[in-house]
């Protein structure tokens, strides 16, 4: 990346990190020397300034996680529209704990648990706990092999779904530096996503509200993965695509 091709914006946010990290609003060319070459190297802004606002909370963000999107903040906006007063919340594949998090915040007499496959999103997502002084418990599990509790009355997933072949389209910025792990859905992108599905159903989860957040491509073979709950619906992101899947069982 060019220097030239950075947004003003953009170099306005780094002089801002660089000040901080200086301790002054004049002496920090160092700094922002230093903070502008790691964005010329296509290192995430949100990365090098280590914090950004998720809905209501602050989330610190580094490799060991997703840098969460737009999208996942307008589930939360659905989840809260659409579900009163759960008991029992989990949310798998946390990454930085921002769905699990904001699940308490708004839902404070809830139990959440959030639990990832990667022990440095648990220990990342632990910190962010500790951040929003929020009470959710995390540890590692892959799905849900670590899950021993039942009574979840609300699950809500945000898997890998990009297909395998189609990660090589995937902007620079994103494949050298955030998890590939947390985005790769297998040979179809349904891989997590089919498996977590049937870990549900193996396990007779019952009274159970599904939230997953989907590939717009994928809907179809979604839904036909969930033939068989009580009720299942397509829900749009503000793109006016395909991005959420509710179902209840």
């Amino acid at each position: 990346m060019d220097i030239k091709n950075i947004p003003e914006h953009e170099l306005a946010r780094l002089r801002e990190k660089a000040k901080e990290l200086a301790g002054s609003s004049t002496e920090y060319q160092s700094e922002y020397s230093s903070l502008l070459t790691r964005r010329v190297n296509h290192e995430p802004l949100q990365y090098i300034e280590e914090y950004i606002p998720f809905y209501s909370i602050s989330l610190k963000v580094d490799e060991r996680c997703l840098i969460p999107r737009p999208e996942t903040e307008f589930l939360i906006e659905l989840i809260k529209d659409n579900i009163k007063s759960p008991n029992k919340i989990l949310d798998v594949g946390t990454g930085s704990g921002c769905i699990a998090l904001m699940m308490k915040s708004l839902f404070p007499e809830s139990e959440v648990t959030g639990i990832d496959v990667s022990e440095d999103a648990i220990e990342l997502a632990k910190e962010n706990a500790k951040l929003n002084s929020l009470d959710v418990s995390f540890f590692e599990s892959n799905l849900l092999d670590n899950v021993k509790e039942k009574g979840h009355d609300l699950i809500i997933a945000n898997l890998p779904y990009i297909p395998t072949e189609n990660l090589n389209e995937l902007d620079r910025e994103v494949i050298d530096y955030e998890p590939i792990s947390a985005l790769n859905g297998g040979v179809d992108g349904l891989e997590v996503i089919s498996k977590l599905i049937k870990e549900i159903e193996d396990k007779q989860y019952k009274n159970i509200n599904l939230f997953l957040e989907i590939d717009s491509r994928k809907s179809a073979e979604t839904l036909e993965l969930l033939k068989d709950w009580d009720e299942v619906k397509l829900l749009q992101d503000l793109a006016e695509k395909d991005r959420y899947v509710f179902a209840k069982r």
